[in-house]
């Protein structure tokens, strides 16, 4: 059986990683896949059937695969330009395991020496010169090493540059390469030529612009023509199914007679076209029409429709402090409502929680909830002139929102509403995500508590149990950035994001009643529809990297830092709006919202008393695969948060730049993630290790009580 491959480059240019897809026989699945393999062999039980698809036979020793493997790589060090390189291997057999090792030695690589293009066109050689001497320079350089892969991206560039201005017949495949390596030692002389001479070397226009909406392409021969129109250059065709609106069609369709011919015009037309909700597949043809020595194109585009109604039912069963409930959600979606790709979702909810008798008396009946939310989403933006500006930089959408929740129990009923207006646009790479909230209105209130729970929050020893639940009005607007490669479809070995969040709160209706001369409250606070409003500003901003260091391993790391401050007509954030601290995407070893602020520890069961307005987390992780589905992770993380004010029933949660590093809390633990491909399930265990809420001397915990400082999380998706 293989038991060990390895390969080993004497060069810094190409990574032992890059070659190892090269070899034909990796090293042997994990004992595990072979046990399970080994244990459903050839069973008809249908268990073992199902279990079967987890093991993986043991990988026997085939020389012949190592002989390939040897030329595989010999081939692929030749395409990136070590055309003199050696490849050998050896085998070690010991108690019927192998170990096979691959040596490359690279030897001197040629280097390119001079390039050119020849078109043997002269317009096409001018537009060249002109464009490769300004921003679009050649990715070919002098002494740059003759690796084929750059070759291959400089066809396409060249070849990208000239079809977007018209030159339809000159495809990457047309482009050819004479290279002459019989200078000095490693040298190569570069020409890129047209493979084929014979082609009609000379813009092409578009002559017309044919959509056919609605169309099947399982069946092609019934797409029959009930209607037709001529909108803005377009020839649009419908069947029985009036899908879309001449001028949805119109504004994500680019191309228009006349013009020259595009790719980019044709690629973002597609990507326009497939980002509608509405649309399931799209088909751009053209088709060449030669009259009196001029060349044009008949451009055909076929759209088919997508699922415009969808239905998604869920069923979830609670336990909040022993007590069992039950809550049951069903969502309607229509992804055409107004036969423009808008969508419009319909989500009802509901719960029922059974609580015990053994509680207070002040929660000891049952109480249920219910809510219905209603958002209306276009695909494009909303505000004046975004759409013409941007169209070619951006893809806009614009959804509204409008929900109500209500909570019924017998010591109080709350009522919570909602109303926004939000704005999204992505750059055409998908590396750039950014969102606008206009409107971003939240609303609660509660319209009678009993007298029970009235004497339960006056007695209550924390101001912020009582503040938790007072009626509070939040308008404000918010802005959100999110920045990543790891959108673009290419396989890279670092992948990085970063999260940018802006909210503010009260400033507009702050000036509105100040100028006004409004008069405030007992509470000298100014009241809208007989509550107060709060006031604010928030900011975060989060970096998160994976970096890939061996064939199985991944190093991740993350740091985030935020921070509010309430002012004006608040004394304190919102209750919802504060951070907070601990859990499965936080600091694990701490149970969620019970860690802080800062070295705070009265109350410490007490969620509503975990919570502030500075947040700095910091987490490393390395992930390291066993199986395709299967990976284990060890991780650390710290942080804490801290208040941005000094509140008397949250002593020791004040920030402060001289102690808030020795008020960091750290957690150490390890964790297994299973990859279901469409999801990852994660279960993690955390220990404390540090733990601000202690005194000083006594803030080591790690060697503590195992029970007392440690948690268990189930979640999904990574931490970060």
């Amino acid at each position: 059986m293989v038991d060990e491959v390895s390969l080993d480059v004497d060069t810094r240019d190409i990574s032992s990683q890059d070659l190892m897809p090269f070899i034909k026989q990796q090293s042997n699945n994990s004992a595990f896949e072979i046990g399970i393999y080994n244990y459903t062999y050839n069973s008809k039980s249908f268990i073992k059937k199902w279990l079967a698809k987890l093991g993986k036979p043991p990988v026997i020793y085939d020389d012949r695969a190592r002989i390939q493997s040897v030329n595989e790589i010999h081939i692929e060090m030749k395409n990136r330009g070590y055309l003199n390189a050696e490849v050998t291997s050896s085998v070690d057999s010991v108690n019927k395991k192998a170990k096979i090792l691959y040596h490359v030695t690279s030897n001197a690589p040629y280097r390119i020496r001079d390039y050119k293009i020849d078109i043997s066109n002269k317009k096409i050689d001018r537009i060249l010169e002109r464009m490769n001497g300004r921003r679009n320079r050649s990715r070919i350089r002098q002494g740059n090493i003759f690796d084929m892969y750059v070759l291959e991206n400089e066809r396409s560039r060249i070849s990208d540059l000239l079809r977007n201005i018209g030159y339809y017949s000159l495809t990457e495949d047309n482009l050819h390469y004479l290279a002459d390596t019989t200078l000095r030692s490693n040298e190569v002389d570069l020409t890129m030529i047209l493979k084929d001479s014979t082609i009609l070397l000379q813009p092409y226009k578009i002559r017309s612009v044919s959509v056919f909406s609605g169309y099947d392409p399982l069946n092609l021969n019934e797409y029959d023509i009930k209607d037709s129109t001529s909108y803005r250059g377009l020839n649009i065709y419908y069947n029985s199914l009036k899908f879309l609106r001449p001028h949805v069609l119109s504004s994500n369709i680019l191309m228009r007679p006349g013009q020259l011919f595009s790719t980019f015009s044709g690629d973002r037309t597609y990507n326009y076209l497939k980002d509608l909700k509405s649309i399931s597949r799209v088909n751009i043809q053209y088709e060449e029409v030669v009259e009196n020595d001029s060349a044009a194109l008949d451009c055909k585009i076929y759209i088919t429709p997508g699922n415009i109604h969808g239905i998604q039912m869920g069923l979830d069963g609670t336990n909040k402090a022993g007590d069992l409930g039950i809550a049951a959600n069903i969502a309607y979606t229509h992804n055409n409502i107004f036969n423009g790709s808008e969508v419009l979702g319909i989500k009802l909810r509901g719960a029922y929680e059974f609580v015990g008798a053994n509680n207070s008396a002040i929660f000891s009946h049952n109480f249920y909830e219910f809510g219905i939310g209603t958002t209306l989403g276009f695909p494009k933006a909303h505000i004046p002139f975004v759409n013409k500006l941007s169209k070619n930089r951006f893809k806009f959408s614009t959804e509204y929102g409008i929900g109500f929740n209500i909570q019924n129990r017998p010591e109080y009923i709350r009522e919570f509403f909602n109303l926004s207006w939000k704005t999204k646009w992505n750059n055409l790479s998908n590396t750039v995500s950014q969102t606008l909230n206009l409107v971003d209105i939240n609303y609660v209130m509660m319209p009678w508590v009993s007298e029970s729970f009235e004497d339960y929050l006056n007695s209550s020893k924390s101001q912020l149990i009582r503040y938790s639940y007072e009626n509070i009005f939040i308008a404000g607007i918010s802005y959100g950035l999110v920045f990543t490669n790891n959108n673009t479809g290419r396989f890279r070995q670092r992948l990085y994001t970063i999260r940018l969040n802006l909210e503010e709160s009260g400033n507009v209706l702050g000036g509105i009643f100040s100028l006004a001369n409004a008069k405030k409250s007992d509470s000298d606070q100014y009241n809208i529809l007989g509550n107060p409003f709060a006031q604010y500003v928030k900011g975060d901003i989060d970096f998160s990297q994976t970096q890939r260091v061996t064939e199985k391993g991944t190093i991740a790391y993350r740091a985030g830092i935020g921070v509010a401050y309430p002012y004006g007509n608040s004394a304190i954030l919102p209750f919802e709006k504060r951070y907070y601290a601990g859990g499965p995407n936080s600091v694990r070893g701490w149970s969620t919202r019970l860690l802080g602020p800062g070295s705070y520890n009265e109350d410490i069961s007490n969620l509503s008393t975990h919570v502030g307005d500075i947040k700095l987390i910091m987490s490393l992780e390395y992930r390291y695969k066993i199986l395709k589905w299967l990976e284990l992770a060890t991780f650390t993380d710290a942080g804490n948060i801290w208040t941005i004010k000094e509140y008397a029933y949250q002593p020791g949660g004040m920030f402060d730049f001289s102690t808030f590093y020795k008020e960091l809390a750290v957690g150490f633990g390890a964790g297994i993630r299973l990859d279901l491909g469409f999801l990852i399930v994660r279960l993690d265990s955390g220990k404390k290790v540090y733990d601000p809420a202690k005194e000083q001397k006594n803030r080591w915990v790690f060697f503590d009580k195992f029970k007392d400082n440690w948690g268990v999380y189930l979640a999904i998706g990574y931490p970060f």
